[in-house]
C-alpha cells in the first residue's frame, strides 16, 4: 500500500510540474500568435497547432490529477444517504470501473500509437511526428489508472471520516 501511495504521490508531483509547463507553453504560444498576427500582420503557422497540442496534453494530465485529488465530477445525492458500508462498496466499485476504463483506453491507445502510420504521420504546422501529441492519451490514462488504483486500495482501509472526505473531494496531495 505504501509503495502504491509513494508512486501515486510522486507521479502527482510530476504531473503538477508538467501541467505548469504545458500551461505556460500554451499561453506563450497563443500570445506569440496574437502578437505576430495583429502587430506584424504575419501570423505564425505553428502557434495555434502548438496551443491545441498543449491543451490536449493538459486535458489528460488534468483529468488524472483530478482523480488523485478527489476533485473529479461525481454524483453525491444518493451517496450522502448511504451507510458507511455502502459508501465503501460504491467507492471500491466506482474505482474498479475507472481502472477498467482507463486500462482499456490506455491499451487501445498504445496499440494505436504503435501503428507505423502514426509514427510517420507529420503535423502540418510544427512538422513533428504525431506520435507526440497522440502520446497524451496513453500517458494520461496510465496516470489515471495509477491514481485510481491507489484510491481503490484505500477503499478497503477507509474510516468513516475518510469516506466523507472522499465524497466531498478532499485534497489527496
Amino acid at each position: 500500500m505504501k509503495i502504491v501511495s509513494a508512486i501515486s504521490d510522486s507521479l502527482y508531483k510530476f504531473e503538477k510540474l508538467l501541467a505548469v509547463i504545458l500551461m505556460t507553453t500554451m499561453l506563450c504560444s497563443i500570445a506569440l500568435g496574437v502578437f505576430f498576427r495583429y502587430i506584424f500582420g504575419n501570423p505564425l503557422t505553428w502557434s495555434d497547432e502548438l496551443a491545441v497540442y498543449m491543451l490536449i496534453w493538459l486535458t489528460f494530465v488534468g483529468g488524472s490529477m483530478s482523480v488523485k485529488t478527489l476533485r473529479a465530477a461525481s454524483l453525491d445525492l444518493l451517496f450522502e444517504k448511504m451507510s458507511l458500508l455502502w459508501k465503501r462498496i460504491f467507492l471500491v466499485v466506482g474505482y474498479l470501473c475507472v481502472m477498467i476504463f482507463a486500462g482499456v483506453v490506455a491499451y487501445m491507445a498504445i496499440q494505436w500509437i504503435s501503428n507505423p502510420s502514426v509514427k510517420t504521420q507529420i503535423s502540418p504546422g510544427l512538422k513533428i511526428s504525431m506520435f507526440l501529441p497522440y502520446l497524451a492519451v496513453p500517458f494520461g490514462m496510465i496516470c489515471l489508472l495509477i491514481h485510481a488504483f491507489h484510491h481503490f486500495l484505500q477503499g478497503f482501509v477507509y474510516n468513516e471520516a475518510e469516506v466523507e472526505t472522499a465524497n466531498e473531494g478532499g485534497d489527496a496531495s
